[in-house]
């Protein structure tokens, strides 16, 4: 794994932690399966000990995370928090962590939550729209072979949002897990 990537991927699902994408009761997994990774930011201590009473808690710890990733990653550039959630899937389906269709529905449940964002030039947002279109298209009258091709072009497509070495498996499995937690 590199460690500036995933320090990105990190940095990016942190700053949507107001939008309650991931399930908040899933980041002390996911920082303890980071501290195993070598990461040592100190919110992930903080994060990884918590026992999930008092999720205000929780968002503290990941603003105070997001601003020691911020600085760990000086000049690196940041990556648009949805190109990491469009980016978690596609690299989860590659995984085998989620299968293409199911992919797509997961996908059309973060319509609520993008509906008024620019798209312009975001390619997380514009996979995200993608999806919700093939998950439509899954109504019964195509057949199922021609959806999962178009899944597994959007899904292909997604998983190029994310930098290589981004996430290993245990990671992307704890993530997917919390993005799965919340019905996305």
């Amino acid at each position: 794994m590199s460690a500036t990537a995933t320090a990105q991927v990190i940095h990016g699902l942190t700053g949507l932690a107001a939008e309650d994408i991931l399930f908040e009761r899933c980041w002390p997994l996911i920082a303890q399966v980071l501290l195993r990774q070598g990461f040592s930011w100190s919110a992930l201590n903080d994060l990884a000990a918590m026992d999930f009473r008092d999720d205000s808690v929780i968002e503290t710890k990941l603003g105070k995370l997001h601003g020691q990733i911020d600085r760990h990653l000086g000049g690196a550039p940041r990556l648009d928090p949805w190109d990491v959630v469009a980016g978690t899937y596609g690299r989860a389906w590659r995984m085998d962590l989620i299968g293409p269709i199911s992919a797509m529905w997961r996908i059309d449940n973060l319509w609520w939550r993008i509906r008024k964002l620019d798209r312009k030039d975001r390619g997380g947002l514009l996979v995200i729209w993608a999806g919700m279109g093939v998950k439509e298209q899954d109504d019964g009258t195509s057949p199922l072979q021609a959806i999962d091709d178009l899944a597994v072009d959007v899904l292909s497509e997604a998983d190029l949002l994310l930098p290589p070495g981004a996430v290993d498996y245990e990671l992307c499995k704890a993530v997917r897990e919390a993005l799965d937690a919340n019905g996305y």
